[in-house]
């Protein structure tokens, strides 16, 4: 579970972004996260990321308190989360295999293993017959996958997902939230998910919050503005 106690974040001149923020984002579901452009979505997951200070309050992953005041606690926490953004942010000169690899090879593991681990995400994700290829040789929606693949692989607690979904056709796009939604079931994951498009949501979702006038507002898919 993602939770914020009283957490207010503000710009670099000084201006309330967000103000004392006090919500719970559980895991094994996906939380959708709206609002107005500029209201402080992707602001509130670079806070998550330790990439904007927070003023006060606290930010915790499953009970332990997520900060970023030395070395060793940023290079944890941010173990701990997975990031998928709208752009993919893949490396275009390594195939897909290499891209999910990536982040294995830094943990200095057995070259088997992270063979192993590759073809087991991949498959899970429906993108084992593309591990040769090159990213830009896919589909936006194959890209997508490779970016969730590559975002799993270390075992990530959470994901934050910023408009994911932005590049992509709406069929490919309810694709990947529906991918989405199944591996925060199956891995246990808590997933928020940033998105201007409402017509993603699923009508029976009881995760939905909107940002608005510096807070965050649980509301019904039928509530958002």
């Amino acid at each position: 579970m993602l939770s914020f106690d009283k957490v207010t974040i503000q710009s670099p001149t000084g201006e309330i972004i967000l103000k004392e923020i006090t919500e719970n984002f559980p895991k094994a579901e996906i939380s959708y996260l709206t609002g107005k452009s500029g209201v402080g979505k992707t602001t509130l997951l670079k806070a998550i990321l330790g990439e904007v200070p927070i003023a006060q309050g606290k930010i915790s992953l499953n009970q332990q308190a997520i900060t970023y005041d030395n070395l060793a606690n940023t290079l944890a926490n941010r173990r701990k989360i997975g990031v998928i953004y709208q752009d993919f942010r893949l490396l275009e000169e390594l195939t897909v295999f290499e891209n999910i690899a990536y982040v294995l090879y830094r943990q200095e593991l057995a070259e088997a293993s992270i063979k192993a681990e590759v073809e087991k995400i991949a498959a899970e994700l429906g993108i084992k017959d593309k591990l040769a290829s090159y990213c830009h040789e896919l589909s936006g929606g194959e890209q997508q996958r490779v970016a969730i693949a590559r975002a799993i692989a270390m075992n990530p607690e959470m994901i934050l997902a910023d408009e994911p979904t932005g590049n992509l056709d709406p069929l490919k796009a309810k694709e990947i939230v529906a991918l989405l939604h199944d591996l925060s079931v199956k891995r246990r994951l808590a997933v928020l998910l940033v998105t201007h498009d409402y017509t993603l949501i699923p009508a029976e979702s009881s995760h939905v919050y909107q940002i608005a006038q510096q807070k965050i507002n649980r509301v019904a898919v039928g509530e958002i503005l």
